[in-house]
């Protein structure tokens, strides 16, 4: 079986579509079916035409990169024309060159214009993945799911929301809900001061980081104002509770990692509450599963979500999470972790209190929880199979 994946971004670009397009064509190569992906440049690469990642797995770049969200219309319209355009050219070549049996796309759009349109031409069976809704308008969503919805062999939605919102929207019966999955074996925690401190160096972060440290880490795109929101509510709960612990607070540290238009509304806030010496941006980072090995707890206090990825990574490395209800957090989360409603400061304070306050067996004990649960919902080895198993399916219909 050789499939197509067509996804606007592609790991290295940050975001779930582009961590699940790699992560599932990696482990559809490995299990003999022939992946090729065509997919927008990363914007930290160099541009290449083709990259072979092995004999299963081809990736061919468009030569450019998909914009950002917060984007101008122009640039919207003038991404969307290309992607159409060359990705057509592009992907004819792929079918006809690789035999193609099956596409499988990745929101967000214009993927879907463009799976239906290659359907449509060679007569082949196609599936789309939907990750989130935030479409540019109402206008796009309502016509590519209008548009792909209707002729698709399978809707797939990371999220039982958007499952959902399809079906009451847009009345398809073919919809599916596909959890995000996670490589289990790239996770880990440390288990000693001096193994956390070697990781500490390792991420040159020597300066503001001790190996006696108690490490809160915040993984968060400040692209969506909701988003940073909820950054500031969990920087004034940590505020509350570093007053709280008088003598031992200077061990507490918060750690920010992302960017984004409204990063500045986070550290201006940071700034207000002179916090500088205990709270940190650092940026994009490629190295968060060692940040995470070196992490007490996590936050991920937002006003919307999808099916955040950081999630299922924090707690394949063992890390607790404090999150609170909104897209599939608390169902991803269950018992396994806190979670407290949107804006709720005191709520988020007490949580890291309780995290804070773990026994040592408590600890233990619920690190090994996390890690099974995770292990036994989330892995690739689950959710790829499952994928797999939809492919072959579909292809002996």
């Amino acid at each position: 079986m050789n499939v197509l994946r067509i996804s606007t971004r592609l790991y290295p670009d940050i975001g779930g579509p582009a961590k699940q397009a790699y992560l599932f064509s990696e482990f559809c190569s490995k299990n003999n079916i022939k992946t090729i992906i065509l997919a927008c440049k990363p914007k930290s690469i160099p541009y290449q035409k083709i990259k072979v990642v092995n004999n299963n797995f081809i990736i061919h770049y468009l030569p450019f990169s998909a914009p950002g969200i917060n984007s101008s219309l122009l640039v919207q319209i003038n991404f969307f024309i290309s992607f159409i355009i060359l990705g057509l050219i592009k992907a004819v070549k792929i079918i006809i060159a690789h035999r193609i049996s099956l596409i499988h796309g990745h929101t967000p759009s214009p993927t879907g214009f463009l799976i239906s349109l290659l359907s449509k031409i060679f007569k082949i069976p196609y599936i789309y993945s939907v990750h989130g809704l935030d479409y540019p308008n109402k206008v796009t969503l309502q016509f590519e799911m209008n548009l792909t919805a209707k002729n698709a062999e399978k809707i797939i939605t990371v999220s039982k929301s958007i499952k959902r919102f399809i079906e009451d929207n847009f009345k398809p019966k073919n919809v599916d809900w596909f959890p995000n999955s996670i490589e289990l074996k790239k996770y880990f925690h440390v288990n000693s001061n001096s193994e956390k401190q070697k990781i500490i160096k390792k991420l040159n972060l020597i300066q503001i980081l001790d190996a006696n440290d108690y490490i809160i880490t915040y993984v968060g795109h400040m692209i969506f104002l909701q988003k940073v929101k909820g950054m500031i509510d969990f920087l004034h709960a940590f505020k509350q509770f570093k007053i709280e612990c008088g003598e031992k607070a200077k061990e507490l540290k918060l750690l920010f990692i992302g960017e984004g238009k409204y990063s500045t509304l986070l550290k201006q806030e940071i700034q207000r509450l002179k916090l500088e010496h205990s709270v940190y941006l650092l940026g994009k980072r490629i190295d968060v599963h060692y940040i995470l090995s070196i992490s007490d707890a996590l936050g991920l206090t937002s006003y919307i979500e999808g099916f955040p990825n950081v999630i299922l990574e924090a707690m394949a490395s063992k890390v607790p999470c404090i999150a609170t209800n909104v897209g599939e957090l608390e169902h991803i989360i269950g018992d396994k972790g806190f979670i407290v409603p949107p804006g709720a400061i005191d709520k988020i304070k007490t949580c890291i209190e309780d995290c804070y306050d773990f026994t040592d067996n408590k600890k233990a004990l619920f690190k090994k929880e996390m890690y099974e649960y995770v292990k036994k919902n989330f892995d690739i080895d689950i959710i790829g199979k499952r994928l797999i198993n939809l492919y072959s399916n579909i292809m002996k219909k």
